[in-house]
């Protein structure tokens, strides 16, 4: 019952414009509780952090733009840059349409199970494919790419849950690097 309701919470959407990242945890779950039947087009990626492996360490030069977690459903997309997940994302980054691989959608992205950093990723970058695959039993991989404004960005795989996938993500301040090097 309380996976349902977090993803009732998680799920629920803005009643505003599109792109519009919600500001209030509180204005999320009072509309989940108005109308718990209503589909969402998008919603905020959660602020809370509840990884099962360790989080990237934070780099000394660069600056974390964004970092929380979300709940992709199935034909779902993300905006890492401003944390927004739904239906119809404005400059979706990845997107999973069920199955056990997700898309990037600049078409590069890279898996490290050395965790995520700023260099760990430029360097998986190096060699990205256009999928990630999620297999089960490797829960907690990380995968490398590039965000919509050029960014350099990673999530973890934190398995399924409710019929969604789970994810942790991070943004880093820093031009992700071309695949043209």
């Amino acid at each position: 019952m309380f996976g349902l309701v977090v993803t009732l919470i998680t799920q629920s959407g803005n009643n505003g414009s599109h792109g519009a990242p919600v500001t209030s945890p509180t204005t999320s779950q009072e509309q989940a509780a108005a109308d718990p039947t209503e589909t969402p087009t998008e919603t905020p990626a959660d602020d809370v952090v509840t990884t099962s492996s360790p989080s990237p360490s934070p780099s000394q030069t660069t600056k974390i733009l964004k970092t929380g977690d979300f709940t992709l459903l199935d034909g779902y997309s993300a905006d890492l840059e401003h944390g927004t997940v739904g239906a119809s994302v404005k400059n979706p980054d990845m997107a999973w349409d069920g199955g056990d691989e997700f898309s990037a959608m600049n078409g590069r992205v890279a898996d490290t199970r050395k965790g995520a950093t700023p260099k760990t990723c430029a360097e998986a970058l190096e060699s990205p494919s256009s999928t990630g695959w999620m297999v089960p039993g490797l829960e907690g991989t990380w995968f490398c790419m590039p965000t919509s404004a050029n960014h350099l960005a990673a999530v973890e795989w934190l398995g399924s849950e409710d019929g969604g996938i789970r994810y942790h993500y991070i943004v880093w301040d820093m031009t992700a690097p071309s695949g043209d090097d």
